[in-house]
């Protein structure tokens, strides 16, 4: 189903984005542009489910789906940087390391389960964990398809199987919101996550048997690789995660909610924010031995315009009016909407978010893991400490400023390690993850 090769169909139609000290970086015409259509499905399709389960769950029930989901972000993180971050910097992630990556993918959910039994007992929901577990391996399998088809740059069939990912569960819960179960979102999850991962059966068909045999190499290999970024995709989980579970442990589930639900407002940016992501890593990745610190410094400004030509405008409609911004989401007599100071916090917290965004990727394209583990440490720290102190102390308020100032922490670092690629672009790429 999947092609060997993860460079760029050159028989496409090209389009130069620039040429300097004799390096030139192509893509495919459709490159961009079909990275952030993808990300802005499956961004909407998440953000829409949601508002959607805000707007029909008691908080209580929002707050305890919201925990359990944030830890099955956190796992899939794990499973990010072990074994579809490889996918993203590993020429070929057709044939041999997909099928690889779809036999790994089952084990990784088997190690995480205890994790996700832990959370679903912390919020007195034990019950879920069937449902839940089944939604992490399925979801993870998945990810793997998807990651293959952007690493191929193949976005019409990576297009077609997330909608069917994303909006599948969307218009389910939407059809059955007036007898909806937390259970059951995670089996609609899980299914449509399921349906969307066929396509590969049929590749792990034709080259299970090799993976299988030279499996034990191939999980040191990837432990090698996704190792460092381990490190840095756990602690940004957590920095991201950890001011949901402290108002979540400090029996303030309605916080809790209003968190989460403060959050969706402000997630229209993310299919930009991770759409660059997923553009740049393999754009980075795939030029970086020819590509000179001036050039790596136009192509990562270039997509920040972009980025900040997109969300820009609605950053500055939700600082304007940010009551107006909460009422539309969740209705007027909301109380999501009493909470216009911390929206705009959230506002300029996901503002820092994209600019760390593209220091990241541009960092994890040269495979400086070390820089990039840095980057996410220091912001952890600061919320494991100060920002636990605040959250404690003040709640959701205090959550909100701590998510302002670890963002913000985390762009300067990133951009600090960006600047010190300089005597990098000209050397090998391994030098860069010393």
């Amino acid at each position: 189903m999947l092609s060997r090769e993860a460079r760029p169909d050159h028989s496409a139609p090209t389009s130069k984005v620039f040429t300097a000290s004799g390096a030139s970086v192509k893509r495919t015409g459709l490159g961009l542009a079909g990275g952030l259509a993808d990300q802005a499905i499956v961004s909407f399709g998440n953000f829409a489910l949601n508002v959607t389960l805000a707007r029909s769950l008691p908080a209580a029930e929002y707050g305890a789906y919201s925990v359990v989901l944030s830890f099955i972000l956190v796992l899939n993180t794990l499973h990010q940087a072990l074994v579809t971050y490889p996918l993203s910097v590993r020429p070929g992630p057709g044939g041999r390391p997909l099928a690889v990556a779809l036999l790994l993918t089952p084990l990784c959910a088997l190690a995480f389960l205890p994790l996700l039994g832990v959370a679903t007992a912390s919020v007195g929901h034990l019950g879920l964990l069937p449902a839940a577990g089944a939604a992490l391996v399925c979801w993870q399998l998945q990810e793997v398809v998807r990651r293959a088809l952007l690493a191929e740059s193949r976005h019409m069939p990576l297009i077609a199987l997330d909608a069917l990912r994303y909006l599948g569960p969307l218009a389910a819960v939407w059809a059955l919101r007036a007898n909806l179960a937390i259970g059951g979102v995670f089996l609609l999850v899980a299914a449509a996550s399921a349906l969307a991962a066929l396509p590969a059966a049929r590749h792990l068909g034709r080259n299970g048997q090799a993976a299988a045999s030279g499996l034990r190499t191939e999980v040191a290999d990837h432990w090698r690789l996704g190792a460092p970024v381990l490190g840095a995709n756990l602690l940004a989980a957590l920095s991201t995660q950890w001011f949901l579970w402290l108002l979540a442990w400090h029996d303030d589930a309605p916080g809790a909610a209003a968190l989460v639900a403060l959050a969706n407002v402000v997630a229209v940016a993310s299919p930009v924010i991770f759409g660059m992501e997923n553009v740049l890593v393999p754009e980075v990745a795939r030029a970086r031995d020819t590509l000179s610190f001036r050039d790596l410094l136009r192509l990562v400004g270039q997509r920040g315009l972009v980025a900040g030509g997109l969300v820009g405008p609605l950053f500055l409609v939700i600082l304007a009016a940010p009551t107006w911004a909460a009422r539309m989401f969740y209705g007027r007599d909301s109380a999501y909407a009493a909470h216009p100071g911390e929206l705009r916090l959230l506002a300029l917290a996901y503002g820092c978010y994209l600019a760390a965004t593209l220091f990241s990727a541009a960092l994890r394209g040269y495979r400086a893991s070390g820089a990039v583990f840095r980057m996410q440490l220091y912001p952890a720290l600061f919320g494991l400490t100060v920002g636990s102190w605040l959250t404690w102390r003040l709640g959701l308020g205090g959550a909100c400023i701590a998510s302002v100032a670890a963002g913000a922490l985390r762009a300067a670092v990133g951009l600090v390690y960006l600047l010190r690629l300089r005597p990098l672009t000209a050397a090998r790429p391994a030098l860069a993850s010393s």
